[in-house]
């Protein structure tokens, strides 16, 4: 019996060694590929954004190229000050989480900036933030103005399907592009998400649209991750607003 127990006890040992080497020489075989995937979704999802991914069918070449030949990256402080980062290390490689848990002074907030020409002409920003049941990750990106929404994607959650999950529907995402993210007045308002679709007559209908019926809680999610990730850019939105109307009044007086 002895015998039989040794030899059951050194059988599942050389077997769980085995498997444990499989598995490691798997995973290491596997990191490169993984990260090519994570970073080939990240900057689908900017171009989807920014719309240069509109029917969603590109190649991950394409989408390397794509990115490659119409997007810049850098990254802000929390004064809305370009940072440069130090050698070695890239915009890809700031998350937006660990920022987060950092002293205020010391985050780095990511920007992508989509050029045409000469022009930027759009911004894009990560958004990530708490639904009902998940952390739910996407980018907003915003016209030059830096005002009106250009395009939304979330592309990582798990709220509940058919409900909450639909954030990353086209249906949900396409209402709030052409919304504003500013009011009249000149605060960072960012978009109010209502039970109901927002009266035609009401003042902040700029500023609205109508959630996913059933969900809720995911759509206050939703609003409370845009205004507080908005809020981290605020600074620097601001100076490239009033350097835009500074233009503005230059071109008018010539």
């Amino acid at each position: 019996m002895r015998h039989n127990n040794l030899y059951t006890f050194i059988f599942i040992t050389i077997v769980t060694i085995i498997c444990a080497g499989l598995l490691s020489s798997a995973a290491y075989l596997l990191k490169e590929k993984q990260q090519t995937n994570v970073e080939v979704d990240m900057k689908k999802n900017i171009l989807k954004a920014v719309k240069l991914l509109e029917n969603g069918k590109m190649s991950q070449q394409e989408i390397l190229d794509s990115y490659n030949n119409n997007i810049e990256s850098y990254v802000v402080n929390n004064l809305g000050i370009i940072i440069e980062l130090p050698e070695g290390i890239s915009v890809a490689d700031i998350d937006p989480e660990k920022e987060d848990t950092k002293p205020e002074k010391e985050r780095l907030y990511p920007i992508y900036v989509k050029r045409t020409g000469a022009e930027i002409s759009a911004y894009c920003v990560p958004i990530i933030g708490k639904g009902l049941w998940s952390t739910m990750y996407g980018y907003l990106a915003l016209e030059p103005d830096l005002n009106t929404i250009l395009g939304i994607t979330f592309y990582k959650q798990g709220e509940t399907p058919g409900l909450g999950s639909e954030v990353e529907s086209e249906g949900f995402q396409n209402k709030f592009i052409g919304k504003e993210i500013w009011d009249k007045d000149n605060n960072l308002v960012s978009i109010n998400i209502l039970k109901l679709e927002p009266a035609s007559d009401s003042p902040s209908i700029k500023h609205e649209i109508a959630g996913i019926s059933g969900a809720t809680k995911t759509g206050e999610g939703v609003m409370n991750l845009l205004l507080k990730d908005l809020l981290k850019y605020e600074n620097y939105f601001r100076k490239i607003r009033m350097r835009n109307v500074q233009e503005e009044v230059v071109t008018d007086v010539e």
